[in-house]
């Protein structure tokens, strides 16, 4: 364990020596491949856009031949929602997915550095992309790697921790169908109608969790986390909840 002075505050990278994420190999790698691959997708878009444009002409110019037909169907295999865009959907949330792959590698690398220097006994951690807390019932670590900062703390200096599920919004699909008739008023040929519509929908709720730890240390009194809501990160926060609260 590191002599350091806790509670404490300092620049991530001067105190563990490890590289950012441009100067980490693997980084430099990633920003290069998901630069490289968004250009390509977005310039695919737009060929993709102007064959749509373009076949639609030509099918208004060959409407009356046998082959207008055949020329309406490629602006609806590459128009927004299209086939091919779809396609291209897919690919761009591969790219992202493997980019934030490697935003995590470089995360977690910070972890068992830190807990060699500044934890004293058995300890647990969870991060989100960029953020991390390394935890026992002894001491607490937090750092965020995008701001370069580490903060660390003694139990003694945990004044406060909160954790509260919050409500962020709904989405609601659904679908009506209507079943209706009609009456013929007397020789009038007025017809009178009526339908009952019938609507059945879905709302899909969304939620985060807030957590939050209270100290007494003045450079950096407040550790505050959001996290997307899942069983997993119920069970996280629950787990952080239970061994940190004073």
């Amino acid at each position: 364990m590191d002599t350091e002075n806790i509670p404490g505050k300092w620049n991530l990278y001067d105190f563990t020596g490890l590289p950012s994420f441009d100067n980490w190999a693997e980084g430099a790698e990633a920003n290069s491949t998901y630069r490289q691959k968004k250009d390509e997708i977005a310039k695919n878009r737009i060929t993709y856009k102007w064959v749509t444009i373009i076949s639609i002409i030509v099918g208004i110019c060959v409407a009356g031949s046998g082959i207008g037909l055949l020329v309406f169907i490629i602006p609806f295999l590459f128009r927004k929602n299209g086939t091919f865009n779809k396609k291209l959907t897919q690919k761009l949330v591969e790219v992202e997915n493997n980019f934030n792959d490697t935003l995590y590698r470089h995360t977690d690398m910070f972890i068992k550095p830190l807990a060699a220097k500044l934890m004293l006994a058995e300890w647990k951690s969870f991060r989100t992309v960029r953020q991390c807390l390394v935890y026992s019932n002894q001491r607490l670590i937090y750092f965020d790697v995008d701001k370069e900062l580490l903060v660390a703390y003694n139990k003694e200096n945990i004044k406060e921790v909160s954790r509260e599920r919050l409500h962020t919004g709904a989405h609601t699909t659904g679908q009506s169908t209507s079943l209706g008739g009609g009456t013929t008023l007397g020789k009038t040929n007025i017809m009178v109608g009526g339908a009952q519509t019938n609507t059945e929908s879905d709302v899909t709720n969304f939620y985060q969790w807030h957590f939050d730890i209270l100290t007494d240390f003045i450079s950096y009194p407040k550790v505050s986390l959001i996290l997307d809501d899942s069983p997993k990160v119920e069970d996280l926060i629950g787990t952080a909840y239970s061994i940190l609260k004073p």
